[in-house]
């Protein structure tokens, strides 16, 4: 991690669950952070909760799955920063309910595709546009989920995941997409990765609309264990890309 030290990266969906500790992760790293989030007080307050970490943790208000939000994050970023070094895309959402129920909206559909995949493609196109122009190393991290490695079935159509795992599916192939275009470069010092995490307590399943008796029963990783993974991922060798990294629970079948 020494040679991201003073370096600046971003965290996208950082108010809350896995980004809050990715981002609280890096700054202890001595990383000068910045996160994303349409809840920017959230992040605020976590600054203030790590002021004395070696690196600084910096808020801007966007909403990725908005391609207007993110140009203007991008501007802010470009201006304030002048570059970025590390680009970590971990916003995300999910809605509990079956693909065909009336209670799932167009809308709810619309903004999980948008914020889970769109934005992640726009994001992580404009993020590359900038680490080139600094010719320095950079980091592409996807915050992706088993659940893009796993077969539709009738356990997960059973849990609503309605066109999640269809998102999920669309990172592990642009995250492979993306490394293999940079890769064409032999002077490409950009490396891309994806995560992906099984079951993470995280209120994405509250948000969601997961019933009481469901989230009672819910085991998984804690956000802090998917931070340390990304931490691990930025500490490899400069020569080496870990191109899908995948973390479960012990004896977890999700």
């Amino acid at each position: 991690m020494d040679k991201w030290f003073g370096k600046t990266a971003v965290v996208t969906g950082a108010s809350s669950g896995i980004g809050a500790s990715i981002l609280v992760a890096l700054a202890k790293a001595g990383v000068n952070v910045i996160g994303l989030a349409r809840r920017k007080d959230r992040i605020e307050a976590l600054a203030e909760q790590n002021k004395s970490a070696k690196g600084k943790i910096h808020s801007f208000a966007c909403d990725v799955s908005d391609p207007k939000s993110v140009d203007a994050a991008f501007e802010w970023i470009e201006k304030t920063f002048g570059t970025v070094n590390i680009w970590i895309n971990n916003a995300g959402i999910w809605r509990c309910n079956k693909l065909t129920n009336d209670a799932l909206t167009d809308s709810e559909i619309i903004d999980t595709v948008n914020t889970n995949f769109t934005g992640l493609v726009l994001c992580s196109r404009k993020a590359v546009k900038l680490m080139q122009k600094n010719g320095e190393a950079g980091y592409v991290i996807n915050i992706n989920s088993i659940a893009g490695q796993m077969s539709a079935c009738g356990v997960m159509a059973d849990y609503g995941t309605n066109v999640y795992m269809s998102t999920k599916h669309g990172v592990t192939q642009i995250t492979e997409i993306l490394r293999l275009e940079l890769a064409s470069n032999p002077n490409n010092k950009i490396k891309v990765s994806s995560v992906s995490p099984g079951v993470v307590k995280t209120d994405i399943f509250e948000i969601a609309g997961m019933s009481k008796a469901g989230l009672e029963l819910l085991q998984g990783l804690k956000p802090e264990e998917v931070a340390d993974a990304v931490v691990y991922l930025l500490g490899t060798p400069e020569s080496v890309n870990v191109t899908e990294l995948t973390i479960r629970l012990l004896n977890s079948p999700f």
